[in-house]
């Protein structure tokens, strides 16, 4: 019987991106860097504590209380904080960052954007560096964010 090779098939990062553009994330210089104003969070969380946000986000404590319980040792707020703006990750960061990149619901993302966990540059910038950005995610972050075409 004759040998039949196969071509091998092209690494994600070689294959053509084919989904339509709504679905596909921007690069992360397309996507503002500015952090909410504190009077923004009042008028969507009236009982917003200035002092649960950045590195110790309410919200992202709360996405690891939900989705880290059997994790031996949880990540802390703070350890997402600097996971998220690491030039290059360890690891542990970018398990850390799963859980806020794609198991947080977006109005958890929303809420901990508006606590000032992230900006939404930063937030572009940790997709595309996990290498991850689901078209749903995609298409909330571009609704939300409002990137520069």
């Amino acid at each position: 019987m004759p040998r039949t090779t196969v071509a091998p098939t092209p690494a994600a990062s070689e294959r053509p991106d084919t989904r339509p553009a709504s679905s596909r994330l921007p690069a992360p210089d397309a996507f503002p860097d500015e952090y909410t104003p504190t009077a923004v969070l009042a008028r969507f969380r009236p009982d917003a504590d200035p002092l649960e946000a950045g590195p110790r986000s309410r919200t992202v404590r709360l996405v690891i209380r939900r989705r880290c319980g059997g994790w031996r040792i949880q990540p802390t707020p703070a350890e997402i904080y600097e996971a998220m703006r690491a030039d290059a990750p360890t690891e542990r960061q970018l398990n850390v960052m799963t859980v806020l990149l794609n198991d947080a619901t977006f109005d958890e993302v929303l809420l901990a954007h508006l606590e000032g966990a992230f900006t939404w540059r930063q937030f572009a910038r940790a997709l595309h560096r996990h290498g991850c950005a689901p078209p749903q995610r995609a298409r909330e972050i571009r609704r939300f964010a409002r990137p520069r075409s």
